[in-house]
């Protein structure tokens, strides 16, 4: 049966619809007209499947990918949607504290035997009482294995240089060239800008008479009377004068015979209560004259050239200086009371034979009686190859010795460095080289 519909213009069709899915829409009239209309203008758009919309997107934004929102996974999503699900535990009542209870108080802890300091609980088998923790290594493979000698020093020490850094990312040479080895040697002796070395004036002869021809400025050490001296031109014409003003004291011995007429104030004698013909054996302390017994002072040639001349020379064989008697370079003295530093003076060449283009470098060592050596200076001379005559070294050593004991001073060949053909061997002794030490109170 066809059922035929005249409508007027401008009205609605409406109907009952008495199927049960459809009558659960929201609306069930449709104005015709005006949906045909919006169809058409629709369909006029065009087929929007072929003009290319988002479909896909990757995320570019840097500030978005270094965010911690950029790891956030689907899996992360569900699981913290799972545990809100679980609740808010802050209401679930948790153990927050334990301050108000006593570990005395629990029911399976006994302390019938009041706790120790560094003691500890331990279970006996019904409750936790208090025990002292004692143990025995007997895992014989551990007692033979290295790590059974770690201590808390080694401890302490691995701690303090773990905490210098993570020295992989420092950026040191890992391979390297001779010179690289010989740069490592010489940061090893030290600073030497704190050392005091003469960084001025001119070079010092060392000598029992005074130079020939000397020159203004000139610097003299008389071997005999111990004294360093200037050669001074003033107007009252040319001398040698003490470097350092000496002290108004009895700095000369005197000699049982000498004369008290020939006594000067010039020599630095005390001329106070001294009458002419007095005989200088005579002296006594109850005449109130001078008493001070001057120091010991003593010097050694180790080379008796006047001019360089390798083939005087004395080498080391291994770290040793092997000389006629063998055995290191070695000067002592006997300490006088009242006296407690010694002046040594080191006038020598030392060459490095072996690598002429390494220092050489020796040790100013200190010895009291039979005790062990002590070490002064490290003393280091130029390469052979740059440098020509003696260097001169003075210490003021405070001893700390007794009147009556024995000081010995002497010069080791200190060099660390190693030879794959053969030993170091230094050269000395080849211009007259002479150490002395001289007592100073």
């Amino acid at each position: 049966m066809a059922i035929i519909l005249r409508l007027n213009k401008n009205e609605a069709l409406t109907f009952e619809e008495l199927d049960g899915n459809f009558a659960d829409l929201n609306s069930r009239t449709i104005d015709l007209e005006n949906a045909q209309n919006n169809w058409n203008t629709a369909y006029a758009w065009g087929n929007h499947a072929t003009v290319g919309y988002l479909t896909f997107y990757q995320e570019t934004d840097p500030v978005f990918e270094a965010s911690a929102a950029s790891e956030i996974s689907t899996q992360n999503i569900n699981n913290w949607s799972t545990a809100y699900n679980w609740g808010n535990h802050a209401n679930a009542g948790y153990l927050t504290t334990l301050s108000d209870i006593s570990l005395g108080a629990l029911q399976d802890v006994d302390l019938t035997d009041n706790p120790e300091t560094n003691q500890l609980l331990r279970w006996n088998g019904t409750a936790w009482v208090a025990s002292t923790f004692a143990y025995t290594e007997t895992d014989p493979v551990f007692t033979q294995s290295p790590a059974a000698g770690i201590g808390n020093t080694e401890i302490s020490n691995w701690n303090t240089a773990y905490g210098w850094g993570d020295h992989s990312t420092a950026g040191y040479l890992t391979t390297g060239t001779p010179e690289i080895s010989n740069w490592n040697t010489a940061y090893g002796w030290g600073d030497h800008s704190t050392a005091g070395y003469l960084t001025t004036g001119t070079a010092v002869s060392i000598s029992d008479t005074a130079p020939v021809t000397p020159a203004n400025g000139d610097l003299w050490w008389d071997s005999v009377t111990g004294i360093l001296k200037i050669f001074y031109n003033d107007p009252d014409g040319d001398q040698w004068v003490d470097a350092v003003p000496q002290a108004n004291s009895n700095s000369t011995a005197l000699q049982a015979g000498d004369n008290v007429s020939e006594l000067t104030n010039d020599a630095g004698y005390l001329t106070s209560a001294l009458q002419t013909g007095d005989n200088v054996s005579e002296l006594t302390n109850d005449a109130g004259y001078l008493t001070t017994v001057p120091g010991n002072e003593t010097y050694l040639k180790f080379g008796t050239s006047t001019s360089f001349n390798p083939g005087n020379a004395q080498v080391t064989v291994g770290n040793v200086f092997q000389q006629e008697a063998g055995g290191d370079i070695e000067i002592s003295l006997t300490v006088t009371t009242g006296f407690t530093k010694t002046l040594i003076t080191l006038d020598a060449v030392i060459w490095n034979v072996t690598d002429s283009t390494t220092e050489s470098q020796v040790a100013l060592e200190r010895q009291i009686n039979t005790g062990s050596w002590t070490l002064l200076r490290q003393l280091i001379f130029p390469v052979t190859n740059t440098y020509y005559g003696n260097s001169m070294f003075q210490l003021l050593d405070t001893h700390g010795a007794s009147a009556g004991d024995t000081v010995k001073y002497r010069i080791r060949n200190s060099m660390d460095v190693s030879y794959s053909s053969e030993s170091l061997r230094l050269v000395t002794g080849m211009c007259g080289d002479t150490i002395g030490i001289k007592e100073i109170q």
